[in-house]
């Protein structure tokens, strides 16, 4: 599921939950109104009733016609109103209060026969005054009753609807908790996951980003495949770009590799002329000494060119522990005749006792080979490679420097760019860009020091390896 369609559900599942408390707050507000609006009307009952018992009060006090047509008179507006508020009222008040409300109506309907009965004829039956009292003293208490009863029901209700509201927030609180901490959770999982992905990425760190594979299931898991399809592309490329550099140093070797093996093809073609002239004059043991000198010729041909193999082979990456100045000497050995065709002294001087670096030889020889044909090219009147080796705070340090013309200040910033070059149609660009890669991918840096006339000097720093058994010791 996606992460759109989980929050949309949230939001579904949210929104429902503030209807249902809507519709709960407000069903319970229009009861409470429903409520007070017949408290009030039992409330003016009451008043009137209150006034009817003083107009009775006064008729049985003073005979006074008047106060019994005041009566009747009040009496009958209270009808009307009870009469226009029955279906209102029957909305609100539950059975028993009902039944009460439809006494009261009785009762006060009768009080106002009697009442008007004697106000018609003008006489009043012997019993009148107490019926009259009974009448009105009922009425009184069942209004009475009836208001205390609703008001009591009213206080319930707002209690009961405040608590359940509180519940209720409260429930929707823990549940926006609930999804919050969910999506939390979730996102900065997935978040987590892409955030190393692009560090491995950042880090050179191409194979474990894309030997990935997932099937997507969300927005950050499409970015996540993405960022993983794309370091599989990139780890291709720069492959590519690794053998490309690799063959732009081959091309560069050629000429040296052409002298090496010019040399033994030349004692072999001599000493194979002389055997087939002397062969006849020549003794078994004579014979031995020829085809042992044509072996050594060959063996020395075959050296060269498996070394020459080694380097231009495309491999995949494998980490090996190795010792710094095996890699140098290999790697000098590689342009051993370029520098000596070029008048160029190499001079080494590593520490014997460095620790193990833990790398993939061939692409650390490719960086020093690429590093070393610089050199020599920066010296074409020939010149001296100083290679140097020292150990420096967990650390291992390599300088390679020459004494050639150097490289301007203003375009030393940009020499480790993809295609920056300073041989005009000569070079490729490619050669120390790979490997500032190189190194980056092996967590090392490469840095430079130049000057116009002065020589320049590469330093390449590697993490020194120690093994899990020295490190636990």
């Amino acid at each position: 599921m996606t992460i759109r369609k989980r929050i949309i559900i949230a939001a579904l599942l949210q929104a429902i939950l503030i209807c249902v408390i809507c519709t709960f707050v407000y069903i319970s507000f229009n009861t409470v109104l429903r409520r007070l609006q017949t408290i009030e009307i039992i409330d003016d009952l009451n008043i009137s009733l209150l006034e009817m018992r003083k107009a009775e009060k006064n008729y049985f006090l003073y005979k006074d016609p008047d106060a019994l047509k005041e009566l009747v008179r009040l009496g009958e507006e209270r009808v009307e109103v009870l009469a226009a508020s029955r279906p209102l009222v029957s909305r609100s008040l539950q059975n028993s209060g009902m039944k009460s409300y439809d006494e009261l109506f009785r009762l006060l309907k009768g009080y106002l026969a009697a009442s008007r009965q004697v106000t018609a004829t003008k006489v009043a039956p012997p019993d009148f005054e107490t019926a009259v009292r009974n009448l009105g003293h009922q009425l009184t208490t069942i209004s009475q009753s009836l208001l205390k009863k609703e008001r009591e029901n009213v206080s319930y209700i707002i209690h009961t609807t405040v608590l359940m509201l509180i519940v209720s927030l409260g429930v929707f609180l823990v549940i926006q908790i609930i999804l919050w901490q969910y999506f939390f959770r979730f996102i900065i999982q997935e978040i987590t996951i892409l955030e190393k992905m692009i560090k491995k990425v950042s880090e050179g760190r191409l194979h474990e980003v894309a030997i990935k594979s997932i099937s997507p299931h969300n927005e950050i898991e499409t970015a996540i495949k993405a960022i993983s399809d794309m370091a599989r592309k990139l780890e291709k490329r720069e492959e590519e770009l690794l053998q490309s550099g690799k063959l732009a140093s081959l091309g560069v070797l050629i000429s040296g590799v052409a002298h090496e093996l010019g040399n033994p093809l030349n004692n072999v073609s001599m000493i194979a002329q002389a055997y087939l002239s002397l062969y006849d004059l020549l003794g078994d043991e004579e014979k031995k000494n020829y085809m042992g000198d044509i072996f050594l010729q060959s063996e020395r041909i075959k050296r060269i060119v498996e070394n020459l193999l080694d380097f231009s082979r495309q491999k995949k990456p494998e980490l090996k522990e190795c010792q710094v100045q095996d890699i140098v000497q290999r790697s000098l050995g590689l342009v051993s005749n370029h520098l000596m065709i070029s008048n160029v002294k190499s001079h080494l001087s590593i520490d014997q006792n460095l620790p193990p670096v833990l790398v993939d030889p061939p692409q650390i020889e490719q960086v020093l080979v690429n590093l070393f044909i610089n050199a020599i090219q920066a010296m074409p009147e020939g010149g001296d490679l100083f290679i140097e080796g020292h150990p420096q705070d967990g650390l291992i340090l390599l300088k390679i420097r020459d004494t050639g013309t150097g490289i301007d200040k203003e375009i030393l910033p940009y020499i480790f760019d993809p295609f920056f070059t300073t041989k005009s149609t000569k070079g490729t660009g490619l050669g120390l860009s790979v490997s500032y890669g190189i190194i980056k991918q092996h967590h090392g840096d490469i840095s430079v020091e130049s000057r116009r006339g002065k020589g320049t000097t590469f330093i390449i720093k590697l993490p020194a390896w120690e093994p899990k058994g020295e490190e636990n010791g």
